[in-house]
């Protein structure tokens, strides 16, 4: 197979997956099951979701799709903890000297800003914040719409901050339609109330007409969204579809970086970058295709919501990967002790990463083989060749515990503070490693004074003195081969040693992995703070502690990597 046809090699889709559902059901892997496609299918025959992607070109190189009904609990909780914060900031902004050119127009949006924070105030802009929203691209360019409740609305709130921000904001014409507008000699913008919703959007001049007219709904995408299977392919696939969705199309962008593809996408290319265009008939069929190769590897980022409330949120980010490559990073997974979506719960920090670096490295100099035998033709992938060959000249300059390594993580479990100093700390970390020892001799060639302290990798629990570091107390570490070391500090740490020594591996464990619960965070740090002398910013510690548990924890699956978001509220 040549080197094209890798590169083009596209993961089965969904709707060929369906009709292997049983065998993939029995062989462990997510399928596209009925009930994703019953979900996609009602999210999109909804009439108003159809009319919202009638006017979304099918080729738009990205697009964020919300099918409202959902964000306003969340969006009002946000808000209501603002509300003191915007009262203690309120006086200073009014206090603002008036000589500045945008004064002015700053306290202007401060006043709709607060009254929009206070209850009820969501719906003084005129904004449907249930309603159906879309960020899509024209010829790759921002587009938005936004359904409107009340378009008076808007147009009073607009015509308030411009009297009392003593500002105009210019108005032009499109034929009989009149849109405000700004811009420069490079870019356009235009923003216009149409019928029931808000749109905005920019141009390059020379196709300003042709691309606002297409914002305003004067003229139809030749072939729209709703016309096209994408959306409903990756609502079913990621499983997506109860609240929103988006999507970035690496091989829509390739398209019209190579001068082909979508007409419209080409002409704003042209129009913006026309040194750019120049060079499209330089291009041969061999640079085309392996371009077209590089954007298959990762072709598409997809995100979207799952759950939404007054509670908080999850969502999903996914980088769908060309299959082969996305069994090879399954392969690298490697369990970390205790590194779990469960610290987002427990945690107040947490940070890690299992990988298992001896395949990773593996990877990296079989891949580079594979380029410097089969190398890129075309000359603007050159320094892609030159890449490949230095991977691997460095390598017996890798020392030998590293290709064992598994990962690790830093966890703070709790944290007091007394005054500007902690009074107890909770907290441990974990290095996972194949040879425990290895690691451990290597740092004590570095560092002789860990010499000092006993070491055995049999999983034996030690503990220190407490004094041994400054402000820490409750040391304890272990380490055990085949698993790694660990370190805690603090109230019952001789446990959390034993017990992270002796988990069992994880079954699925997360690449990479944040957590933090902002709410505690600023909940210590109030109080240091106030002793500095700003109670001032007491307002807006507020505003952060409605934020508590969140995470992100990235995985490799069958798909490609997949990163899971979350924040509770409280």
């Amino acid at each position: 197979m040549t080197r094209a046809k890798q590169w083009l090699r596209w993961p089965i889709g969904c709707g060929r997956a369906a009709a292997l559902a049983t065998v993939l059901a029995v062989a462990g892997v997510a399928g596209c099951t009925k009930s994703n496609e019953q979900v996609a299918a009602a999210a999109l025959a909804d009439p108003g979701v159809q009319a919202l992607l009638a006017k979304i070109p099918a080729d738009t190189p990205y697009a964020f799709i919300s099918f409202g009904g959902s964000a306003r609990p969340m969006v009002e909780k946000i808000y209501k903890s603002m509300g003191p914060a915007m009262e203690r900031i309120g006086p200073m902004i009014d206090q603002m000297p008036m000589d500045q050119e945008w004064s002015p127009l700053a306290k202007a949006i401060f006043a709709e800003f607060r009254a929009v924070m206070k209850d009820g105030g969501l719906d003084r802009t005129g904004i449907d914040i249930d309603g159906r929203a879309a960020l899509y691209g024209i010829g790759g360019l921002p587009a938005a719409r936004w359904t409107l409740k009340d378009p008076q609305a808007l147009r009073d709130l607009l015509g308030r901050v411009q009297q009392a921000g003593n500002v105009t904001i210019p108005v032009c014409k499109l034929g009989d339609a009149e849109y405000w507008c700004g811009g420069n000699d490079d870019i356009k913008f235009a923003a216009a109330i149409v019928s029931d919703e808000l749109v905005m959007g920019v141009a390059p001049p020379a196709m300003a007409d042709k691309v606002f007219e297409l914002l305003f709904g004067k003229t139809a995408p030749e072939r729209s969204l709703a016309d096209s299977p994408k959306l409903r392919d990756l609502l079913t696939s990621w499983q997506l579809g109860k609240h929103n969705v988006g999507y970035v199309d690496a091989r829509v962008i390739a398209e019209a970086l190579l001068g082909e593809g979508d007409p419209l996408n080409k002409e704003v290319l042209a129009a913006l970058a026309p040194k750019m265009a120049e060079k499209w008939p330089q291009l041969t069929q061999v640079c085309k295709d392996e371009f077209r190769g590089l954007a298959a590897i990762a072709p598409m980022l997809v995100f979207g919501t799952e759950t939404m409330s007054a509670e908080g949120f999850e969502a999903v980010f996914g980088v769908e990967l060309r299959s082969d490559l996305a069994q090879d990073f399954k392969a690298l997974r490697a369990s970390v002790p205790g590194l779990t979506k469960e610290l987002r719960n427990e945690a107040v920090f947490a940070m890690g990463g299992g990988f298992d670096v001896g395949k990773a490295i593996e990877w990296a100099l079989r891949k580079g083989q594979e380029v410097t035998k089969s190398p890129y033709q075309c000359p603007e992938l050159a320094e892609l060749n030159d890449f490949a060959a230095k991977i691997g000249q460095e390598t017996s300059a890798i020392p030998k515990w590293v290709p064992g390594l598994r990962g690790g993580s830093l966890v703070l479990t709790d944290i007091k503070m007394s005054g500007f100093l902690p009074s107890s700390i909770t907290a441990h970390a974990v290095l996972a490693a194949a040879d425990p020892r290895a690691v451990y001799e290597a740092i004590k060639a570095e560092t002789s004074a860990i010499a000092a302290y006993e070491f055995s990798d049999d999983g034996a629990v030690k503990t220190l003195p407490d004094g041994t570091v400054p402000f820490v107390n409750g040391i304890a570490y272990g380490a055990k081969a085949g698993t790694g070391i660990v370190v805690a500090i603090g109230p019952g740490s001789e446990s959390t040693v034993g017990k992270l020594l002796s988990a069992p591996e994880v079954k699925d464990p997360p690449l990479g992995l944040f957590a933090y619960d902002m709410a505690k965070i600023m909940g210590q740090l109030e109080p240091v703070m106030g002793m500095a002398g700003q109670p001032e910013l007491a307002g807006i510690f507020d505003v952060y502690k409605v934020f508590g548990p969140s995470g992100y924890e990235m995985y490799a699956e069958d798909r490609g990597l997949v990163l899971k978001a979350g924040m509770t509220l409280h």
